[in-house]
């Protein structure tokens, strides 16, 4: 009897120690451990780190307000002209764009102040993006001047010039990155000039900053290593394979960086982190960026407050 008792107990405690095993495999499972590679999903993804208000897409500026007025008929004298300038709007197929959808993506605005309203086309190019595009009116004709990804974000007029302008280039549809370019419009020798300045480039999940500084402070790196993350928290998993790149990694550099602060958090314990646009001046060693090449491009994320040094 107590033999067959000493059995039962030894079963026993063989069961217990099973389903505690069980329940120990699962606990990774419940956990924050490292996605396996074959169960990862864009849901997963969005599970460990997209927990927050993402950056909004660069503004769209309504061109309505700077068009000038009976411009109307600017716009079907320019068309007299450049018609075929837009083959995608010329297409009689179903579902193509029309002459009449071509016209609300024309706008009649005085670029150059010469009181001679020019012409300003923004909307859908023969591809899958959209573009700018923008003609002078040298009285008897048009002058193509200028063209650019995707629409105007921002203008800038002084009197009845514009001075500055502003592009956002959100990209197609498989596209994870929002850039905007910067232009001077300048006057020589008559002819106006569209001047490059420069562009910024941002991850489209980058954690939204709840309070920017009145004015940016420039830092620098205090090592030559520093990663850049989309969001403020070090988050290293799981591994994302269209990125090629952990957790809310975006870039990590190997030489010594430099740029501004545009703002900041803390979760207390001096824990803190910072909102940073990085100057071009010194290239990431590895990154989830692309389409850099073209214009000196600053970056912005989120870097640790333990990595950088600010120098008010």
């Amino acid at each position: 009897m107590l033999t067959n008792s000493g059995r039962n107990l030894e079963f026993n405690l063989k069961i217990i120690h099973f389903v505690f095993l069980f329940f120990l495999l699962l606990l990774p499972s419940f956990g924050h451990a490292q996605i396996d590679i074959q169960r990862y999903t864009t849901a997963t993804d969005t599970f460990y780190w997209k927990r927050y208000i993402r950056i909004p897409k660069p503004p769209r500026v309504n061109l309505k307000r700077f068009s000038v007025s009976r411009s109307s008929r600017t716009i079907d004298t320019f068309l007299e002209q450049h018609l075929g300038q837009f083959p995608q709007f010329m297409d009689d197929s179903p579902g193509k764009f029309s002459i009449r959808d071509l016209k609300k993506r024309l706008y009649a605005i005085d670029v150059n102040g010469d009181k001679h309203p020019d012409v300003i086309f923004s909307g859908n190019s023969e591809g899958e993006s959209e573009m700018v595009r923008i003609w002078l009116n040298r009285s008897d004709s048009f002058e193509f001047v200028f063209e650019d990804y995707q629409y105007i974000s921002k203008l800038t007029k002084t009197g009845n010039r514009l001075v500055e302008m502003q592009t956002g280039d959100v990209g197609s549809s498989d596209s994870y990155l929002y850039f905007t370019r910067d232009y001077r419009i300048v006057e020589e020798n008559g002819e106006c000039r569209f001047i490059k300045g420069k562009q910024v480039v941002a991850y489209q999940y980058t954690e939204e900053p709840m309070k920017y500084y009145p004015q940016p402070i420039p830092f620098i790196s205090k090592a030559d290593t520093m990663l850049v993350r989309a969001s403020a928290a070090q988050q290293n998993e799981p591994f994302i394979p269209y990125l090629d790149s952990f957790g809310n990694i975006m870039a990590k550099y190997r030489k010594k960086a430099d740029g501004f602060v545009l703002a900041y958090k803390t979760y207390g314990k001096g824990e803190e982190w910072f909102y940073v646009e990085i100057s071009p001046s010194t290239a990431p060693s590895a990154s989830i960026l692309y389409d850099m090449d073209k214009m000196p491009t600053f970056i912005r994320g989120w870097v640790s407050g333990q990595s950088i040094r600010l120098q008010p």
